[in-house]
């Protein structure tokens, strides 16, 4: 029958249980490679998808990306991919905000990341926290518990 032809389905009728939304966040987030974003075309392809997936799939996919053992490479497409569908809903018609509220529920997750070492996490991440209106640090307890004066060189030097 040609019910088998699983990839053949539009992106909206995916019934493989987020199979295939998650192929597709570990396609923009790759854990090697040289860039810390995914590729503009593949990102933008993925934006363009955004209304026909479902956040209840999408969502999950891209926080197991962003989780403390992977590779920092690879939280930071995540997180590039997170702050692309943050923006994508803003611009939507129908209002929904399914992924703004499901990152804002998970902020605790993103927060650390906004102090994170590289800047290629770092920048995205605050990115992600300024779309949900989370002032970065607020909800970490003023940083990462390093002396004012040394955070305040490290942003100078930065």
């Amino acid at each position: 029958s040609p019910q088998n032809g699983a990839f053949a389905a539009p992106p909206s009728a995916s019934s493989g249980g987020g199979d295939y939304e998650r192929n597709l966040i570990s396609e923009l987030c790759p854990p090697g490679g040289m860039k810390a974003e995914p590729p503009a075309d593949k990102l933008e392809e993925f934006a363009r998808a955004v209304p026909s997936l479902d956040p209840d799939l999408v969502c999950p996919a891209l926080l197991d990306a962003l989780e403390e053992g992977n590779p920092w490479i690879m939280r930071a497409k995540a997180l590039c991919v997170i702050d692309a569908v943050l923006k994508v809903e803003r611009g939507l018609e129908s209002g929904t905000s399914a992924y703004s509220d499901f990152f804002h529920a998970c902020a605790a997750e993103i927060e650390p990341l906004g102090s994170h070492a590289r800047p290629s996490v770092r920048g995205p991440a605050r990115r992600v926290l300024a779309e949900l209106g989370i002032a970065v640090g607020a909800a970490a307890g003023g940083g990462g518990g390093a002396p004012p004066n040394q955070q305040q060189q490290a942003a100078a030097a930065g």
